[in-house]
């Protein structure tokens, strides 16, 4: 990564992804483009990003830890007093991400995500935002944000930084955040009012959750039906707050990596279980990809049955698509056009539903 950061040439970029002495066109192919598909426009990345072309570089891209061959997200975190993840979550975080077997020119799967805290967390974390910001509950979560991104954001970042907030709570709810759907600002708030003593698994959680609804995802995948079983990914409340269990024991706080099989509910195999894609995870305490009693009855059926298995009360066909197909990086280099009004991802995570769960007193 240091290596990038000193890649201020244009032309020696171009060799680099040519392997050749570059053309005229390659080079430009190469410094205007956008080579690894992350919305960063690869002269961000190796030269920074000069603002009001003044001459003089006002967001430092590669000074950040860039990566023209490599995809990046940047996410200025702002926080109230106290309510900033420990430095160990940002760490669970970055390492989250890079393990979204996403592919890169430079040969390297994932994604790297540099998180802004400041001077609050050791040097990695401060890429010179990052702010404690005065205390109050959310209300009107977008006017409150936008005022505080209106006082502490260098907008300068806008094009390439996402913008959230570690909050304790907003408009009297138990609720664990808001995210804007394909857009880049979110919140947080799993603070103490509603949630007590919230454990890093739930910090972690629904940091990538809020983060996911950034990049285009839902809470089905490709629909907004939750709690499917086999759509083993943080956007199913069904593991978000505690991570979808792996059969070594660990569980998994991204996204779905696998398009799984479709559950019909009214004509269920219960001697696929959650289908062969889901091989390393498990499910009610058993191997997901092994034979599954949906309906209970203490037996593997050898006739398809019918079940309620998330429990929205209806019997319909649960798809499971990968999340890497959706997957859209929200940095831009200053064309693109807003679509609208903001489309806000209500969560429906609560500190009730992690009390249920045993995920907090």
């Amino acid at each position: 990564m240091s290596f990038f950061k000193k890649l201020r040439s244009a032309t020696l970029a171009a060799v680099l992804f040519t392997g050749v002495a570059a053309t005229a066109p390659a080079m430009a192919a190469t410094v205007n483009g956008d080579v690894d598909g992350d919305g960063i426009p690869n002269s961000w990345e190796i030269n920074g990003y000069d603002a009001n072309g003044d001459g003089v570089i006002d967001v430092d891209y590669p000074g950040m830890g860039a990566n023209p061959f490599h995809k990046d997200i940047f996410v200025e975190m702002d926080y109230m007093p106290g309510l900033l993840a420990p430095e160990e979550d940002l760490d669970r975080i970055v390492q989250v991400m890079k393990e979204i077997p996403l592919p890169n020119p430079d040969g390297v799967r994932g994604i790297n995500i540099h998180l802004d805290a400041g001077n609050a967390r050791s040097a990695k974390y401060n890429l010179g935002g990052g702010n404690e910001v005065p205390y109050k509950e959310f209300d009107g979560w977008l006017v409150d944000l936008a005022d505080y991104k209106s006082k502490y954001f260098d907008m300068n970042r806008a094009p390439g930084f996402h913008y959230m907030v570690w909050g304790d709570y907003y408009a009297g709810s138990w609720s664990s955040g808001l995210a804007n759907f394909d857009d880049k600002d979110f919140i947080v708030t799993v603070g103490p009012t509603f949630w007590g003593a919230a454990s890093s698994d739930i910090r972690v959680g629904v940091f990538v959750h809020e983060l996911g609804h950034n990049l285009n995802l839902m809470h089905g995948g490709d629909d907004e039906v939750n709690y499917k079983p086999q759509y083993m990914s943080v956007m199913n409340y069904k593991y978000a707050l505690s991570g979808a269990p792996k059969t070594n024991g660990t569980r998994h706080f991204g996204y779905g990596i696998y398009d799984n099989i479709t559950l019909d509910e009214n004509a269920l195999d219960e001697r696929r279980g959650l289908g062969p894609a889901n091989r390393g995870y498990n499910y009610n305490r058993v191997a997901a990809s092994k034979p599954v009693d949906f309906n209970g009855n203490g037996v593997i059926d050898s006739e398809p049955v019918k079940a309620d298995i998330n429990g929205d009360g209806q019997y319909s066909k649960l798809t499971s698509p990968s999340d890497l197909k959706r997957l859209h990086f929200q940095a831009h280099d200053g064309t693109k056009k807003p679509s609208g009004g903001p489309h806000v991802e209500q969560s429906g995570l609560t500190a009730g539903m992690a009390r249920e769960m045993g995920l907090i007193p």
